[in-house]
């Protein structure tokens, strides 16, 4: 694997992990109390500090990373997933990963083209309460990882995996009263990204 696809596959997890904090906080499912504020990309972030918390994203986030450390094409999108108290899915924040590095672009050799379109999609999660309705009392979530048939074979038998068991969800339950707003999309030659969010804002209420 390139130099530059390390790199990058470092800017996607970084990035991965700055979101899913940045939603969790914005969305309030957990008191504001167990987050803290950081500096990244020249603004203001949210970061927990609950360790169960940051346990379950960062075996979500090594995951990924083996995932596409043993093959980049595996992992075609990342959902950040509310489910209401009935188990359905109302909200759902996803990161597809068209490519990990863009073809025909304009060159970003120091990433900074990268770093402005990861701060404008962190500027806009922070706005995410006036574009979607509150979720119910009682929410929770998981992050789902869209792949091919191989890569649970290929986790179960990792062993930096083995202690972080993922489940294959073929029946799940879609959503019916999709809303589809888009967030932002990334096409630089180290990272290929669209972002958007999904709601049910009828199972909301």
């Amino acid at each position: 694997m390139s130099q530059d696809k390390i790199v990058g596959i470092d800017i996607l997890l970084e990035f991965l992990e700055v979101a899913f904090n940045h939603i969790l906080f914005f969305r309030k499912i957990y008191p504001e109390e167990i987050f803290v504020k950081r500096k990244i990309y020249g603004i203001t972030v949210y970061v927990s500090e609950h360790p169960e918390l940051n346990e379950y994203l960062s075996n979500v986030l090594n995951s990924v990373k083996e995932l596409i450390k043993e093959d980049e094409n595996s992992v075609k999108t990342i959902n950040l997933t509310f489910y209401n108290g009935n188990k359905l899915a109302i909200e759902k924040f996803v990161f597809d990963i068209v490519k990990l590095q863009a073809e025909f672009t304009e060159k970003d050799p120091y990433y900074l083209k990268t770093e402005e379109a990861l701060k404008t999609i962190c500027l806009k999660l922070s706005m995410c309460n006036t574009y979607l309705k509150p979720l119910p009392d009682g929410s929770t979530f998981s992050v789902e990882i869209q792949t091919n048939e191989t890569a649970h074979i290929i986790l179960s038998e990792n062993p930096k995996c083995e202690d972080f068991p993922w489940i294959i969800e073929d029946d799940a339950v879609e959503m019916t009263n999709k809303n589809l707003l888009p967030l932002k999309d990334i096409k630089t030659d180290c990272l290929n990204l669209q972002m958007y969010v999904i709601e049910d804002t009828a199972n909301k209420t």
